[in-house]
């Protein structure tokens, strides 16, 4: 007889912790979609960052290459 309550007690004991598993993972998926939106928020910046700074590190590659060019001439 005592064996069945505690046999019964830890059934209470893992439907309760199944029971917050359960509520634990629908939050997880209730907030898939605010991290997603974080994602792709963050995704986009960064496409906006690249595309700015793209044209000036080329710009300031070819600046560069001129004035090797100017130094290697003003050392003949």
């Amino acid at each position: 007889m005592q064996r069945l309550k505690e046999i019964q007690g830890e059934f209470k004991r893992l439907s309760t912790e199944v029971s917050q598993l359960k509520n634990g993972i629908d939050e997880l998926q209730a907030a898939i979609p605010g991290v997603q939106k974080f994602i792709n928020d963050v995704e986009r910046d960064v496409k906006k960052w690249k595309f700015k700074t793209e044209p000036r590190l080329n710009r300031i590659q070819i600046i560069l290459d001129v004035l090797k060019l100017d130094q290697k001439e003003q050392q003949k």
